[in-house]
């Protein structure tokens, strides 16, 4: 067995139809809702049955996250193993109990990790203010460009951290909102504003480097707004 093969990896699986396929900003807040509504499940936590797999994931100091695509009854048969789904606009995205890569479930095996092109996000030059409620926030790179699996892992990686570091309160007003997520995809000059100016309470993400961008790539800042 390849040193590869025995790391630990968070599997998540976008729904990708030929027909109608989802908005890569969509998958990108779907694939951040599903991991914080896994990883604060009940069952991740207080010993439940997903602590353990959560627990040995973390501790390997990664937190490796793959993103596959499925249609049709692939995708339904995704459903099969442990984790949580959760839908945002036209997107679909469900994430599972981590695991080693030699142990991934039958299911997902043979599901595509390579993205298949999506027509991408259109830049933004602004931060457009939510209102009404507490939103998560987040802000991924233009350079290096990323396939949308990447954005999508990219995200779920940025609303963990940002999730783990964050107060219960402020936990329990976004989970009470809906969990409301804002993917943007800024120009170079409001990502660099971003990164300048550091939002309040904002995390930064660094890339381990498994897939598409060199280690320590800047790919993502998240905050609360």
């Amino acid at each position: 067995m390849s040193a590869d093969r025995s790391q630990w990896a968070m599997q998540l699986v976008a729904r990708v139809e030929k027909v109608d396929p989802p908005e890569v900003a969509d998958i990108c807040a779907a694939a951040a809702q599903a991991v914080t509504a896994l990883i604060s499940d009940e069952r991740a936590v207080d010993g439940g049955e997903w602590s353990e797999a959560l627990t040995a994931w973390q501790e390997e100091g990664r937190i490796r996250k793959l993103v596959r695509r499925a249609r049709g009854a692939n995708w339904k048969r995704a459903q099969e193993p442990a984790g949580a789904t959760r839908v945002v606009g036209s997107a679909a995205v469900r994430a599972y109990v981590p695991c080693p890569m030699d142990q991934i479930p039958a299911p997902l095996t043979k599901l595509q990790i390579q993205s298949s092109p999506l027509p991408p996000a259109p830049p933004t030059s602004e931060v457009l203010e939510p209102t009404g409620h507490t939103t998560m926030l987040i802000a991924l790179t233009p350079d290096p460009p990323m396939s949308w699996g990447k954005q999508g892992a990219q995200s779920a990686h940025a609303a963990q951290v940002l999730w783990r570091s964050t107060e219960v309160a402020i936990r329990e007003t976004w989970v009470g909102a809906g969990s409301p997520v804002t993917v943007l995809h800024p120009d170079a000059e409001l990502w660099e504003r971003l990164c300048s100016e550091s939002p309040a309470g904002s995390i930064e993400i660094r890339d381990g480097g498994f897939t598409e961008v060199a280690p320590g790539t800047h790919t993502a800042v998240a905050w609360w707004r």
